[in-house]
């Protein structure tokens, strides 16, 4: 019988046991802190309307290694001047769940519709360098271009007081061109007025092409090779292709050009005297601050700028980055200083 009775109070001690230790076993796992959440990486979409020109690759590269630093995660795109090919890059960025899109359009006209696809997918967008018409981005960013065409301008007006200007322009139906014209123009009309500057051509260029600023020129020195004195250019690859119609005529050494963009070449021909002036636009400080609104963007801050632009419909935030004259005398103190480009590039001396 005691045998018989013990069997039934240990089966009972042991149920007790197995579940006091499941419970405290639930207990502690409760218990334990959680570990930290992965945080979410933000993804860019960087949508580029070329690479032909050595200033955009170094946009690229700098920004691909800045956004590295801030553990974000970028896809790059070159439309490669391609306006439907842009749009159709921009459309698979979206599918590719971007958070933000930061495009430097082909066609500040015909990539709203880039603008207006990511918008519908409530994606932010920042306008770089070259700000898209009539799409109300969040925020456009570039350079003082205004006080670009300004630099151009003055440096030439010190330099060349009087005398034959020609004027090539980039695309016309990118801001950037229009605002350095206005700048340039707000320099040179007391010269205009007063007859001492005499404007002898002028036309934009479509694709900022090289060959076409040589062609161009080429042409306008049939009528006016002795009258010419100085020529403002849109960028530094206009100028390469102004400079080589100026060599071709044999009158280089007698008319100064400006341009902009601080290309190595451009730069390599200022230390030798063949072109006038560049204007430095220092890239990485405006990619520092894309990066930079990037991340406010996705985080919902406010953004401070520096005023607004209008985009033809919207008044935009418009934020620019400062500029710099870059002439024989400071090339030195200027793009050599900054590490823009090496002293051994510039002035071309082999190891």
């Amino acid at each position: 019988m005691g045998k018989k009775n013990r069997m039934p109070k240990l089966a009972v001690f042991m149920i007790f046991v197995i579940s006091t230790a499941v419970m405290f076993g639930c207990s502690r796992k409760d218990e334990l802190p959680k570990g930290p959440e992965k945080e979410k990486k933000i993804v860019v979409g960087l949508s580029l309307g070329t690479l032909m020109e050595d200033r955009w690759i170094r946009d690229r590269d700098i920004f691909m290694s800045k956004a590295q630093q801030e553990r974000i995660e970028v896809i790059v795109n070159n439309a490669n001047k391609d306006s439907d090919l842009q749009y159709k890059q921009v459309q698979e960025m979206i599918k590719q769940g971007i958070d933000v899109l930061v495009i430097a359009p082909n066609d500040s006209n015909k990539e709203a519709r880039c603008v207006k696809a990511a918008k519908d997918k409530n994606i932010p967008v920042i306008s770089y360098d070259r700000l898209v018409h009539d799409s109300n981005v969040d925020v456009y960013i570039s350079f003082d271009n205004n006080q670009v065409g300004k630099i151009m301008a003055t440096y030439l007006t010190d330099h060349v007081p009087e005398g034959g200007y020609i004027m090539i322009g980039g695309s016309e139906n990118d801001s950037n061109s229009k605002m350095l014209y206005e700048g340039a123009m707000s320099v040179l009309k007391p010269f205009i007025d007063n007859n001492k500057i005499q404007i002898l051509a002028q036309t934009w260029v479509d694709g900022w092409i090289r060959e076409t600023a040589y062609n161009f020129l080429f042409e306008e020195l049939k009528t006016h090779k002795d009258d010419v004195k100085a020529i403002i250019c849109g960028n530094d690859s206009l100028a390469w292709g102004a400079i080589d119609a100026l060599s071709e005529a044999q009158i280089a050494e007698n008319v100064q050009v400006a341009g902009q963009d601080a290309d190595l070449v451009a730069c390599q021909r200022i230390v030798t005297g063949k072109q006038a002036l560049t204007v430095y636009k220092p890239i990485k400080d405006l990619v520092e601050k894309t990066v930079e609104l990037c991340v406010k963007l996705v985080n919902g801050e406010k953004i401070e700028s520096d005023g607004t632009i209008n985009d033809g419909t919207y008044d935009v935030p418009y934020i620019f980055i400062g500029v710099q004259a870059v002439t024989k005398d400071n090339i030195d103190e200027t793009v050599i200083k900054d590490g823009f480009h090496l002293y051994e590039d510039v002035y071309q001396i082999k190891n």
